[in-house]
């Protein structure tokens, strides 16, 4: 038998649960899920909520870029053509800073020139926000200039803005900016791939043969899908080929373009992204010049 003190201990329980259900759902209602798309030619963007604002892991929110079929954009790295993407976040309040991740790109044919970027119905670029004051709500607002190419390049500016409330729950595109999340290339030392070692990594400047040398260390069966390297200003490398007579782990990157005048004394800071069928990892190196 339930007693009338029982009684009225449930009922107090429900009262409380519905108003805590009432209070998310509130926040909930009130923290929108993205902001709306800001519209270009073969190309949109907006901010989308994930995670709730103070997460010390997963995104608190994404730049979604939709792109028309057969239209593409580019990586922050774009190769030897292509405009990368540059955002403004001057213009938000109580933002503390913001960064994003990049998902591993692709080498895409543009006219004959390889570039480096993302295609298909949309990218996702996860964003790590942290508050100045985290009692209080984030507003983002974005200006972010890229382009988007099909047959030519059109430059778009897109507009965006989404507030960020402290207690409000995971939003609705959590799981999509989760998905981009796992194709973000992973930060490893140098070590996890071997290019910690003397001559693991060899600049040439030699005029019949500049090229990067990189002697990896993989896993038994596994073998690498591309490579991409950014360096200083006017550093830019090609596509990686297996250098003849050696092992799986030894490859070249032709030397494409570099500053006209090269410290042959100083170690150079490259950032080096391989892509394998197994892994994306991304690592810091340092190169001298040799010639």
């Amino acid at each position: 038998m339930i007693t009338r003190r029982q009684s009225l201990l449930y009922a107090a329980g429900a009262s409380l649960f519905s108003s805590m259900l009432g209070l998310r759902q509130a926040v909930a209602e009130s923290s929108p899920a993205t902001s709306p798309w800001s519209v270009g030619l073969g190309a949109r963007m907006r901010l989308v909520r994930g995670a709730p604002l103070g997460s010390p892991e997963a995104p608190a929110a994404g730049i979604e870029i939709g792109l028309e079929p057969g239209f593409r954009t580019y990586w922050r790295m774009p190769g030897s053509a292509g405009v990368p993407p540059v955002f403004d976040w001057s213009a938000s309040k109580n933002l503390g800073a913001v960064s994003p991740d990049w998902p591993a790109p692709k080498r895409l044919e543009e006219e004959g020139v390889s570039v480096i970027g993302y295609a298909g119905d949309s990218v996702v670029l996860p964003l790590r926000v942290t508050a100045t004051d985290p009692a209080k709500p984030v507003e983002l607002v974005l200006s972010l200039t890229y382009a988007a190419c099909k047959t030519i390049c059109v430059p778009e500016k897109g507009e965006a803005s989404l507030t960020l409330e402290p207690g409000a729950p995971e939003g609705l595109y959590f799981a999509l900016i989760e998905a981009a999340r796992r194709e973000v290339p992973k930060r490893v030392q140098p070590a996890v791939l071997g290019l910690e070692r003397p001559q693991a990594a060899r600049l040439s400047l030699e005029k019949d043969d500049p090229s990067l040398a990189l002697s990896l260390n993989l896993a038994v069966g596994e073998h690498v899908l591309d490579i991409f390297v950014e360096g200083p200003e006017n550093w830019l490398f090609g596509a990686p080929k297996p250098i003849a007579n050696a092992g799986g782990g030894e490859l070249r990157l032709p030397l494409l373009d570099h500053p006209k005048w090269v410290d042959r004394a100083a170690e150079i800071p490259f950032t080096v992204t391989v892509l394998t069928d197994m892994r994306a990892l991304e690592t810091p190196i340092r190169a001298k010049a040799t010639s």
